[in-house]
């Protein structure tokens, strides 16, 4: 069946009329991010760096010897009533911490002592035999053969006696060992065991820790290192006290970087015998100049504003804002950067002081993108 050229004309007109009547998608809204203006870092005092703060010493206490836990120490709760020994308590030097099930180790030492007996007996006995014997030999009533024999069952009962007592001083060790006590005066980090569990040997049942001191450790990346000498002074403040500075001395500086981060570990000790630094805060510091010279300007950027350069897989770049009637327009330009330091990176080429750069929503972009700034 053909169809008539009227009514091809009539469905020509409808379909571009379908058409005209569609109405375009709304353009796409710009991406909004954050910008900031590129400064330069002086000295090693812009230099900032976050740790955790660590106690001096930390124990793991754990039974040598396997068994049912018979008592956990008790301390007096806030109310004045005795609970058990848990974390956050203070526990003093040679503390009893927890205690095994005793019956089993009491049984073998009282074996291991009956042993002994025996032994020192059958050796108190080859003892006065080889004695006699040799008045006997002396008397030639019995030959040297027999004074011999004597004095190989003397010597073979003494060796006897001293494997007793070895026994002895075993299960005596053994029956001590169901004591756990505390190496040192500090606080408890971890408790890890109930009375009435099942403790095998090498079960970790309490972790201590030393706090009278505190370390902060941090890393350091090359550039940085002839500036850190051992002994300088050092501030670091917290989160957890705002405004307040604790100041310590930089007691250690590691041999060699890390494989992986390529930094160097720095130890920082801090007195606290007020112990209001607790393990686990987390702490913040910036160098200080311990007398080596002083680094030459840098600019510093955030490591968020970095993205791979457009083209380039191995290279860097950032997001240079820029107005373009009346538009805020983003343009990507590659650096050559350098160590990072901490949450910061220095940018030797590529950048002047002064420019503006995204720093939030940088790996959302494309070049030439248009933005909307938020503060």
């Amino acid at each position: 069946m053909r169809m008539s050229f009227q009514a091809f004309t009539l469905l020509g007109w409808a379909l571009l009329g379908l058409a005209c009547g569609r109405s375009q998608p709304p353009p796409a809204p710009p991406t909004a991010v954050r910008i900031a203006t590129v400064g330069r870092a002086g000295t090693t005092a812009n230099a900032r760096f976050s740790a955790e703060i660590q106690p001096a010493t930390r124990v793991d206490l754990a039974f040598k010897v396997g068994g049912y836990v018979e008592s956990i120490a008790k301390v007096r709760d806030v109310d004045g009533r005795p609970r058990l020994l848990q974390e956050g308590d203070n526990v003093r030097e040679g503390t009893e911490l927890a205690a095994l099930r005793k019956t089993d180790y009491s049984q073998k030492l009282t074996e291991a002592r009956a042993a002994l007996a025996q032994a020192r007996a059958a050796q108190e006995q080859a003892q006065i035999n080889f004695d006699r014997t040799t008045k006997l030999v002396d008397a030639e009533v019995q030959t040297p053969a027999q004074l011999d024999a004597a004095r190989t069952q003397r010597d073979s009962a003494a060796a006897a006696a001293a494997v007793a007592q070895a026994r002895v001083d075993e299960a005596r060790t053994a029956l001590d060992d169901t004591q756990l006590r505390s190496p040192l005066t500090g606080v408890v980090l971890k408790r890890a065991v109930e009375v009435g569990a099942l403790a095998a040997p090498g079960t970790v049942a309490f972790s201590v820790a030393e706090t009278q001191t505190v370390r902060v450790v941090f890393g350091v990346p090359d550039t940085l290192l002839p500036n850190v000498r051992l002994g300088a002074p050092q501030a670091v403040i917290t989160q957890a006290f705002p405004g307040q500075q604790f100041e310590g001395r930089i007691s250690r500086i590691a041999p060699s970087a890390d494989p992986k981060s390529r930094v160097f570990a720095v130890e920082v000790s801090i007195p606290n015998a007020d112990q209001r630094l607790k393990p686990g805060m987390v702490a913040a510091l910036s160098l200080r100049d311990g007398g080596s010279a002083r680094l030459q300007p840098e600019l510093l950027v955030p490591l968020s504003s970095i993205v791979r350069a457009p083209g380039k897989p191995d290279g860097f770049a950032v997001f240079i804002l820029q107005e373009q009637d009346g538009k805020a327009l983003v343009r990507a330009r590659e650096v050559t950067l350098g160590e990072y330091l901490g949450n910061v990176i220095p940018v030797k080429q590529g950048l002047q002081a002064g420019e503006r750069i995204v720093v939030t929503g940088a790996s959302l972009l494309s070049d030439g993108e248009a933005v909307e700034v938020i503060p």
